[in-house]
């Protein structure tokens, strides 16, 4: 069985993402900048418990996942996620470039490990492969 990719599947139909950031600002530009990159985002969530919920019930192609949120972090909200779901990609997104959390997102299924503040376009182009990092220039 081949892993899936965002590309964009047969149809043109667009990669429907879920925002998954307990940042308000932050939600809105990764929001903001996937609809502007032709993906459509079918949720945002304030934190891994909403984001497990949502993405239970939206079946997302993909999802964005904060590492460090309250209630549930995004390292256990991609384990329940992939436990339902083992076909959508989990890119994780951190404010911090450490080597412990980008293993700990891989091991927990994560796809892509992405440093906030990074250029936009390694953001989407972290998104489209869903297999490389990102670190902060």
């Amino acid at each position: 069985m081949t892993s899936p990719s965002l590309e964009l599947a047969p149809a043109s139909r667009a990669w429907r993402v879920l925002v998954v950031d307990d940042d308000d600002a932050v939600r809105a530009v990764l929001s903001d900048v996937l609809l502007e990159e032709g993906f459509e985002v079918v949720g945002r969530a304030i934190d891994g418990i909403e984001g497990v919920s949502l993405a239970l019930s939206l079946s997302p192609d993909g999802v964005l996942l904060d590492v460090r949120m309250p209630r549930m972090g995004g390292i256990d909200a991609a384990r329940a996620i992939l436990s339902r779901l083992p076909n959508v990609r989990i890119v994780m997104l951190s404010a911090y470039d450490d080597a412990s959390l980008k293993a700990e997102a891989r091991e927990a299924g994560a796809s892509a490990f992405i440093v906030k503040g990074c250029p936009l376009s390694e953001l989407i182009d972290a998104v489209t492969d869903a297999d490389g990092t990102c670190t902060a220039a």
